[in-house]
């Protein structure tokens, strides 16, 4: 938050991101592609810049730009909500139960701040996630070792990075 306040301060407009996420749906496997449409607030950062609420949202506009841009490389990715936490050694099967049927597909650190430090100074963000661990009644799945994991967020930093604006 506090590169992105400095950037915002430079003159940028567009913020992405881009990340590992923890998957909490069946659909969420290693390597899946989560675009973020908005992220359940368990975090400290975004209620510094927010009213009391549950989510904070990425830009709707921004966001469907990037499924378009993500769609035209053969990308096809899931799109909902996640869950942002700080605090990733104290999440709960309980939790994980509840915002997994609730319908959240992930859970990551970072994107209730970011969108929430776009709304408060009115530019666009958008969050995309490689999907790196799994979440279940089974136990924590990790696989941010695998090739495809690794493979398919820098070809997400590689296509981005390469889009104007």
């Amino acid at each position: 938050v506090a590169n992105m306040e400095e950037l915002i301060g430079l003159g940028a407009k567009k913020f992405v991101c881009l990340g590992l996420a923890g998957g909490l749906s069946e659909r969420t496997v290693h390597s899946r592609v989560v675009l973020c449409e908005k992220a359940l607030r368990d975090e400290g950062t975004s209620h510094h810049y927010l009213k009391p609420g549950r989510f904070a949202s990425a830009d709707p506009g921004f966001t469907a730009e990037l499924e378009g841009i993500l769609e035209a490389d053969g990308v096809s990715p899931l799109k909902g909500a996640s869950w942002t936490t700080d605090a990733p050694y104290r999440e709960t099967v309980g939790e994980m139960r509840r915002y997994r049927d609730e319908g959240l597909l992930s859970v990551e650190m970072e994107a209730a701040a970011v969108f929430a430090v776009a709304g408060y100074r009115g530019v666009k963000a958008a969050g995309v996630f490689v999907i790196s661990d799994i979440l279940s009644e089974k136990g924590w799945q990790p696989g941010f070792h695998f090739k495809g994991v690794r493979e398919t967020l820098k070809g997400l930093l590689a296509l981005l990075a390469t889009k104007p604006g």
